[in-house]
């Protein structure tokens, strides 16, 4: 393409927010050409932002797939559930598309998607920014160099964090399996993908253990109530909401605060009316609150991915055992320990921590699209046929 390219976002809440900085940044090769936002504020945060016309702006889904030749390709970042939808909707249009993760509600879907792009010639890439995080691409160049010879086994520990589970899985959009996907699908898929990446595991068998044990109506505290902002119990809970988002004022940058209003009043008003002041055991909730998945692959090893949100820790920890050596991936430092030996070998990443949008993996994933629109040659780094074997997994996991 010889001129900018013209992308569309479709949901411009957290995640969205994020690709969108690529645009905000590169603004001689890439223009934000429409934007789809059901929330008033956010619309017009985002219109603000990036100096659209309100004819760029829409409400819907349907009213921007009503109107032809908007753009090039759209980045999906809205609610899971209607990923599909919107996904088929653009590939109809002669969209190429950039998916947020999980890709779809159900495997089939995944298939659909993967179909319809093949058959109209479009491209398709999914949002597994793991794969461009530099950690992860070193852990499998020393996989691929035979660092450690034949691979064992691969135990991977996701911590999400207790406050990542209540704002998200608990209180938060993704609490209701039929309304996005089950919690080990939403949290792990790129998890499970990561590790069939680096090591290159033909899974043959899935099983899973787990489920929603806590989170429940019958676990709640004696003398609890509906709502803790008026619970007499809500201080010494460990699940509070007034704590967390009042007196922490954790989880809160994503609250849209309408003009006129303080960040303050709006928290205020959330937990007197918003999903998210209820209390921790009365959300309605039905997505899994801990889980452990165990894969065998084609040459015997066994992966398995545990899924715990019981722990102030929030990220990941992997060992990778081989015939020769071991890895361990323990936050932002690599260790390569080598059996005979007993010599270990340290990568340090730590750098990386302090890096905002995954160590800059969302604005490469957005590059990748943005180069993938421009050659006709050229493929996402991430496709969506890429990402069916993990979303198989995880939807056999359940």
């Amino acid at each position: 393409m010889e001129r900018k390219v013209r992308i569309a976002a479709i949901g411009v809440g957290n995640r969205n927010g994020k690709y969108l900085r690529y645009v905000a940044l590169h603004p001689d090769r890439v223009e934000l050409a429409a934007i789809v936002e059901p929330d008033s504020v956010r619309m017009e945060a985002c219109r603000k932002a990036f100096s659209l016309a309100p004819g760029q702006c829409f409400a819907t889904a349907g009213e921007f797939f009503a109107q032809d030749g908007l753009c090039d390709g759209v980045i999906i970042g809205s609610p899971d559930k209607e990923h599909y939808s919107q996904a088929m909707a653009a590939i109809s249009k002669g969209y190429h598309v950039l998916l947020e993760k999980p890709v779809a509600q159900t495997y089939g879907q995944c298939l659909d998607i993967a179909r319809a792009a093949r058959e109209k010639g479009v491209k398709v890439g999914v949002c597994y920014v793991m794969r461009l995080m530099p950690i992860y691409m070193k852990v499998k160049e020393l996989l691929d160099g035979g660092s450690i010879g034949r691979i064992t086994a691969v135990s991977h520990h996701e911590f999400v964090g207790i406050d990542r589970m209540l704002h998200t899985y608990v209180r938060g959009f993704w609490n209701k399996a039929s309304e996005s996907n089950p919690s080990f699908l939403s949290k792990c898929c790129h998890d499970v993908d990561a590790l069939l990446w680096m090591t290159g595991a033909k899974i043959v068998s899935v099983r899973s253990v787990g489920g929603l044990e806590w989170y429940r109506p019958e676990n709640a505290p004696e003398g609890s109530t509906q709502r803790c902002i008026d619970c007499p119990v809500e201080k010494a809970c460990a699940y509070s909401a007034i704590d967390m988002y009042i007196r922490r004022g954790a989880w809160t940058d994503n609250f849209p605060i309408p003009e006129g209003k303080t960040k303050a009043e709006v928290l205020q008003e959330e937990m007197r009316s918003g999903r998210y002041g209820v209390c921790a055991f009365r959300c309605g909730n039905d997505v899994a609150d801990r889980q452990v998945v165990t894969m065998k692959s084609s040459d015997g090893a066994l992966l398995t991915v545990e899924m715990n949100a019981f722990t102030r820790r929030e990220g990941r920890r992997t060992v990778i055992s081989g015939t020769l050596g071991e890895i361990l991936l323990d936050g932002w430092v690599i260790e390569l320990r080598d059996h005979r030996s007993g010599e270990v070998s340290r990568y340090d990443f730590t750098s990386d921590a302090s890096k905002p949008l995954h160590a800059n993996a969302d604005l490469a994933i957005v590059e990748d699209f943005i180069c993938a629109m421009e050659d006709p040659s050229r493929r996402p780094a991430i496709s969506i046929e890429d990402s069916l074997e993990s979303h198989r997994i995880c939807f056999e996991a359940g």
